[in-house]
């Protein structure tokens, strides 16, 4: 009687366990289907991977409040993006910008609808490809390449150790800049029979593929220099400044402003006084020569004024960010100049508040021979490394930036057809962003994303982890098991 009480029991127990089991099943299923449902998600990751920070929303509500709609085309569906895991930030975040009407995405496959690709870049100046962006407001347009979402950090066997996701920062910053209609434009100096703009179309698709415009000024009619110039261009003149047009530069520089010198060798009497003058508040001096090279192993066939040259990696951390992309050892790809002249250091009382630092230069076996100007004792000088480029900041004025070439020749559409020239070309376009960057921070942090890893150094360690992480749970498992057999008839 005492046993079948005890049978009755444990029976009315399992019963129970059931019912409890099939009410939590009753229960979560339902409640797991009605959050997939209404699509809610938890952002559990610590620095709030998958969150909007509070500056981005404000900003977003405020243009939904001014009822202000930015278009962002997306080269890439969106849907792509939700099964990668390495994509799961950007994914997420872009959901989270869509939420509010003001950002317009507009997501299509360029290769199977190549028709969308041609209406927003008829005229195929922006260089777009699978994964960048598109911002666009009235006729304000600002590509951001994909390749910016991510930074990856490596360790010595070159594994991916860590990421930081930089998207938000980029995409709240861009809608500002087109919204606000900032567009930054590089001048390029006329007047002086220098080479017009008319003569450098690939150049000026290039630098709205920077996001940048191009424009001309003639400081001779304009009484100075517009307020968006960031770059102020002088590209081979064939008259000096004059000493107003120098006052006006001067008074640009002094407030931070950025130029870029290129002047051709010059076999005309011509001396650039004002010009020199310019160069000397930067302690650059400008040699009226010809470099020539004298291995004919080191020049093109076709030009013999275009010689092999040498991109130096610079010493600051400033300079390396201009030409560590073009090294040969990253690039394979070998140097050349076309006619060029030669510059070197002047050491004035205010060297010790600038930074300077060679870009280009010349093996010993090129020379610089005289040419132009009005010299009174001109010399060959050999045996030296020539100076064909250089960068120069003034910290004393807001960190002015100069950067020097001995020729403007590659910036011309014939020059940037020429595959010899196409290092001094995208050194040029470096200068651009590294004197001026388009780019409108918002301050908002990378979100850094860190992988796990576990290091193995043994098979006797192996088999203690496999033993930790597999053998244990499965113990247990069977010890259960045990103990359940022996009391389910108890």
């Amino acid at each position: 009687m005492e046993k079948a009480s005890i049978y009755a029991k444990n029976k009315r127990y399992t019963a129970l366990a059931w019912i409890l089991a099939i009410l939590v099943l009753a229960v979560a299923v339902p409640l797991n289907l009605i959050i997939e449902r209404l699509n809610v998600n938890f952002d559990m990751t610590p620095n709030s991977m998958y969150t909007l920070t509070d500056t981005t929303k404000n900003y977003l509500n405020e243009l939904d409040a001014k009822g202000i709609t930015v278009d962002v085309y997306f080269l890439t569906k969106l849907e792509e993006l939700e099964g990668d895991l390495e994509c799961l930030a950007l994914y997420r975040t872009l959901l989270a910008y869509k939420e509010h009407p003001c950002f317009n995405l507009i997501d299509f496959d360029p290769d199977t609808d190549p028709e969308s690709l041609r209406k927003i870049n008829p005229d195929g100046i922006y260089n777009l490809s699978s994964g960048d962006f598109l911002f666009t407001y009235n006729n304000m347009v600002k590509r951001l390449p994909g390749s910016l979402m991510y930074t990856y950090q490596t360790d010595a066997e070159n594994r991916v150790v860590g990421a930081e996701f930089r998207a938000e920062n980029y995409f709240t910053g861009y809608m500002k800049s087109v919204v606000d209609g900032e567009m930054p434009t590089v001048y390029f100096l006329s007047g002086h029979d220098e080479v017009p703009l008319s003569q450098m179309k690939q150049l000026s698709a290039n630098l709205g593929n920077y996001n940048y415009g191009a424009k001309e000024l003639n400081l001779m009619t304009d009484a100075a220099i517009p307020a968006d110039c960031c770059i102020l261009v002088i590209a081979s003149p064939r008259t000096d400044l004059t000493d107003e047009e120098y006052k006006k530069i001067t008074a640009y520089t002094e407030k931070g402003g950025h130029l870029s010198v290129l002047m051709n060798p010059d076999d005309s009497d011509t001396v650039y006084q004002n010009l020199e003058r310019l160069l000397s508040n930067y302690c650059i001096g400008m040699n009226y020569d010809r470099v020539e090279e004298t291995d004919a192993n080191r020049r093109s066939h076709k030009d013999t004024y275009a010689m092999m040259c040498d991109i130096i990696q610079a010493n600051t951390e400033t300079g390396e960010d201009l030409t560590s992309g073009l090294l040969p050892t990253v690039n394979n790809i070998v140097t050349y100049m076309p006619s060029s002249r030669s510059f070197y250091t002047v050491y004035g009382t205010n060297f010790g508040k600038l930074t300077a630092d060679t870009l280009i230069r010349t093996q010993t076996t090129a020379k610089s021979v005289p040419c132009g100007g009005r010299q009174l004792d001109p010399q060959t000088v050999e045996g030296e490394n020539l100076v064909l480029s250089m960068y120069v900041i003034d910290t004393e004025h807001e960190n002015s930036k100069l950067i020097v070439f001995g020729s403007s020749d590659f910036l011309t559409d014939t020059g940037a057809s020429n595959a010899y020239f196409i290092n001094p070309l995208q050194l040029f376009l470096t200068s651009v962003t590294w004197m001026y960057n388009s780019d409108l921070d918002m301050n908002i942090q990378n979100k850094e994303r860190t992988y796990d890893s576990l290091n193995v150094n043994s098979s006797g360690e192996a088999s203690g982890l496999i033993a930790l992480f597999i053998g244990f749970p499965v113990l247990v498992a069977a010890a259960g098991v045990v103990i359940w057999l022996r009391r389910k008839d108890a």
